[in-house]
């Protein structure tokens, strides 16, 4: 009876240890201060999210984790930052781990509630992030499905129609886009400024309305490179049917200020064949069609490179349009038509090789000069403007 007795009691005794030592691994952090909340940390994690410095985001998701470990906005933040590994993961295996963690984090903050938003965004952008680059497909359908469900518990989050047209841009549905980033400034909670500048875009794209897919992609760039411009040149404008039907001359547009240290100085002609750095470019066969043309500014430079990745300022932008206004209008007389007279541009010295050209874009509706009446000499050329001033061109020559 006696070893029976404490036979049990030892039975008992490691219950009671076990379940001491369980409840021990999952306690909560005690909190340290008044600030020192699951919500507090779970805000300022999301703004170092929405900021983009996701390191910073991480420490306060977990430290909000840490306090309650079934604080369910603290498992989806934890759900985007290590979708946010998977996604800048260099290799495949460990970047597929990455989001199998981020999957089950965002299910199980799904499962702790899912009457906040904040979850299903959590899913949404978990599914968004991990087929970045795809084409829409049932990944598709199943990431609206979740940005669904978040309206559905909070019809008037900003925060999901924001993420939502995010991802529609990025798919190239830019009407759907833009009706969710109006909704954004619409609610006028959060996120109004970003929604704002994300409206005007798409406003620009589709006023642009590009036809191909490469030029949808370029609608999506905040700054256009060489490559860029000799892919719009082909794909959107057919630059080489508008040259040959045109009859384009060699005209001598090449008049450069000799002070001017960005000036180009080709001696010989470089050909599409002699080109050394287009080898596994993905615009390689674009540019090889744009060398042949014999394009001011989108000449190899002297020493055989193209530089496809080399980024264009507005003033470089106008130099390489005015080789094409000259071919739709046929008039040699412009090449040379403001040179020596004053600048009406107060950023743009009438030295500056590129004068000339701006003022033959800007005369003819092309470009445009800014509020301020400066043109934005040095200013970076965005993938929306680009297309634009293709269009204006195309417009041009159907009036011509």
């Amino acid at each position: 009876m006696e070893i029976k007795f404490i036979s049990k009691l030892t039975v008992a005794i490691t219950v009671l240890l076990f379940s001491v030592l369980i409840s021990g691994c999952s306690k909560n952090r005690m909190a340290e201060g008044h600030m020192d909340t699951p919500e507090t940390h779970y805000r300022q994690g999301m703004r170092y999210w929405n900021d983009g410095d996701y390191a910073r985001a991480e420490e306060h998701f977990k430290l909000a984790e840490s306090l309650d470990k079934d604080f369910a906005p603290a498992v989806a933040g934890l759900a985007l930052t290590t979708a946010k590994k998977g996604q800048l993961a260099t290799d495949k295996s460990q970047a597929e781990d990455y989001f199998k963690d981020a999957h089950r984090l965002a299910d199980r903050s799904k499962r702790l509630d899912r009457r906040i938003a904040d979850t299903w965004i959590a899913k949404a952008l978990v599914i968004s992030m991990e087929n970045q680059g795809e084409d829409p497909g049932r990944w598709f359908r199943n990431m609206e499905s979740e940005f669904e469900g978040a309206i559905n518990v909070d019809p008037n989050n900003p925060e999901v129609y924001y993420h939502r047209g995010l991802a529609y841009k990025r798919t190239f549905q830019f009407t759907k886009a833009g009706n969710d980033f109006r909704k954004v400034i619409e609610i006028n909670d959060r996120f109004v400024g970003a929604a704002d500048r994300e409206w005007q875009q798409i406003q620009m794209i589709e006023r642009a309305s590009p036809g191909t897919q490469v030029g949808k992609k370029i609608a999506l760039v905040d700054k256009i490179s060489r490559a860029d411009i000799a892919a719009l040149f082909v794909s959107e404008l057919r630059i080489d049917r508008l040259i040959s039907k045109k009859g384009v001359k060699n005209y001598d547009t090449h008049f450069q200020s000799p002070e001017d240290p960005r000036a180009m100085q080709v001696d010989e002609i470089v050909t599409k064949d002699q080109v050394t750095d287009l080898d596994g470019h993905w615009a390689r066969n674009f540019i090889m069609d744009i060398v042949d043309l014999q394009i001011r500014g989108l000449e190899p430079y002297p020493d055989r490179t193209f530089k496809p990745n080399e980024l264009v300022n507005r003033g470089e932008y106008a130099m390489m349009v005015e080789d094409v206004l000259i071919a739709i209008l046929g008039d040699q007389s412009l090449a040379t038509m403001h040179i020596g007279t004053q600048s009406r541009f107060p950023d743009v010295n009438p030295s500056h090789p590129s004068y000339n050209a701006i003022c033959n874009t800007v005369d003819r509706g092309i470009m445009s000069a800014q509020i301020n009446g400066e043109f934005g000499l040095q200013n970076d050329v965005s993938g929306p403007e680009a297309l634009i001033v293709i269009r204006n061109l195309q417009e041009l020559n159907k009036i011509e």
